[in-house]
């Protein structure tokens, strides 16, 4: 693939800086304080991107990238640019793009598919609470319970109330207070609208990277915790599906904006999963850039693999600012004709330090440019234009239509009073056999038909576990 041209050197007016596509799986940052120009820099690289074929998952925190959508042509700032680049303005040209989130393409995924780790972290369990999030899917998996949405996990928890006593000699003792806690939790979250991320049809993650296609996430009014968490999903989720491919074979850069809210109040042992994945998924043809204000946000186990590196300014006026711009400074590969630590706290709206790996893999020495104008409108659409583009979009036909499969809820429901006639027990006077357990697996494993084994996972398991074989 032809290299992206990052910028000109702001005196010269030549090029001095190119992106290889195929060095993008080796991970990349995009840094700088507000208004200095990161949002359009992500912008030109995704419609570079797009050009050469490769898909890209763009999260948009503020609600303004959907402009993608349009060709550009109403900036005076970008058309004062493009002089400087020698273009005009039959550069300007939109993209494809398929809009995900509220008033869009739902973005979905499952209770078992997120798995009992994720959803303790969305739901900031304690270490006992955890415990048994784990517990309540094992029951599930061992009864056949399907958990495809929230409800299901609150009939699934309701259950285990009822029926707590007759479950414990097969699955141990199950603390009422916890439950409490935890489904007390779960209907907080809902009132944060986080039902409407689980359902079906989920997230097919080869839609991703099929074709030449912008997948833009319309974040802005979603829960940061619930944002952090979705995006550890989809990084796990990636890696366990894509097969090897080699990490020059690039299919898909995800663009991950506010990219602290990935790390804040993360468990050290979470922490250090994630970093394992960043250094894994570039061998699925998988590329990262991080987007955030200060490159101290990023754990330094995953800033250590972020080859492709982008600073805008930053300001350095109290001492914490001006260490971040000393850590930026040291993270790039030095160049003998520029200070690096001054340059970034004097850089212009739309100017940039950048370094890229060389074919070799090899970081260039830093080099300030001034960033290339993007092609598309910098305005976000209206609401007209929104729903054009869902209308237009061929996805719509396979995501836009929620489906409500028979599931926990559903079975929990109709087997109830079969439950209770064959364990011989109401929930106020328990089964007195020691396997009731085992009595209702027998009436409800039955229930496992061939779309319980397309499913097939042991729902045990941890977070990611598909880094010690665990997820299957």
């Amino acid at each position: 693939m032809d290299p992206i041209p990052v910028g000109l050197a702001p005196d010269s007016g030549q090029a001095t800086v190119q992106l290889l596509p195929q060095m993008l799986s080796r991970h990349g940052l995009i840094c700088g304080a507000t208004g200095t120009g990161k949002t359009v820099t992500l912008r030109y690289l995704v419609e570079q991107l797009n050009q050469r074929g490769i898909a890209t998952f763009v999260t948009d925190l503020k609600g303004d990238l959907t402009g993608l959508a349009a060709a550009g042509g109403n900036s005076a700032k970008v058309s004062e640019r493009l002089a400087r680049f020698g273009l005009d303005t039959t550069y300007y040209h939109p993209c494809p793009v398929s809009l995900w989130g509220p008033d869009a393409l739902p973005l979905r995924t499952t209770p078992s598919e997120l798995g009992p780790e994720l959803l303790g972290q969305m739901l900031s369990l304690n270490d006992n609470q955890q415990g048994l999030m784990q517990l309540l899917f094992h029951i599930a998996d061992q009864l056949g319970l399907f958990l495809l949405d929230w409800k299901d996990l609150l009939a699934l928890i309701n259950f285990a109330e009822t029926y707590r006593k007759s479950l414990q000699p097969d699955f141990g003792t199950i603390s009422p207070a916890s439950l409490g806690a935890i489904k007390r939790k779960l209907l907080a979250l809902e009132s944060l609208g986080a039902d409407a991320l689980f359902g079906e049809p989920a997230l097919d993650l080869s839609d991703l990277v099929r074709g030449q296609q912008i997948h833009l996430l319309d974040a802005h009014n979603m829960q940061p915790h619930l944002y952090g968490i979705l995006l550890l999903w989809i990084l796990a989720e990636l890696y366990e599906n894509l097969p090897e491919s080699g990490d020059s074979a690039l299919k898909l850069v995800l663009f991950f904006d506010e990219a602290h809210l990935l790390f804040d109040d993360l468990p050290k042992a979470l922490r250090d999963q994630v970093e394992q994945i960043v250094k894994l998924i570039r061998s699925r043809g998988v590329g990262v850039f991080f987007i955030t204000q200060n490159p101290m946000d990023i754990p330094e186990g995953i800033l250590a693999q972020l080859g492709n590196r982008i600073q805008h300014a930053l300001r350095a006026y109290t001492p914490s600012e001006q260490q971040a711009v000393k850590a930026a400074a040291k993270s790039f590969r030095a160049n003998p004709n520029l200070d690096t630590a001054t340059a970034i706290t004097q850089l212009a709206v739309g100017e940039a330090l950048v370094s890229c790996l060389d074919r070799e893999g090899v970081p260039a020495t830093v080099e300030r440019v001034l960033i290339h104008p993007p092609a598309s409108r910098l305005t976000p659409l209206d609401d007209s234009e929104r729903r054009q583009l869902l209308q237009e979009d061929p996805l719509a036909r396979k995501y836009a239509q929620s489906v409500d499969r028979e599931s926990a809820f559903e079975q929990l429901r109709q087997r109830r009073a079969h439950l209770e006639e064959q364990a011989g027990s109401t929930p106020d006077r328990p089964r007195k056999s020691a396997r009731t357990a085992s009595t209702l697996e027998k009436s409800l494993g039955r229930a496992a038909s061939s779309f319980g084994r397309q499913i097939g996972r042991e729902l045990v398991r941890g977070l990611l576990g598909a880094l010690s074989g665990g997820r299957r």
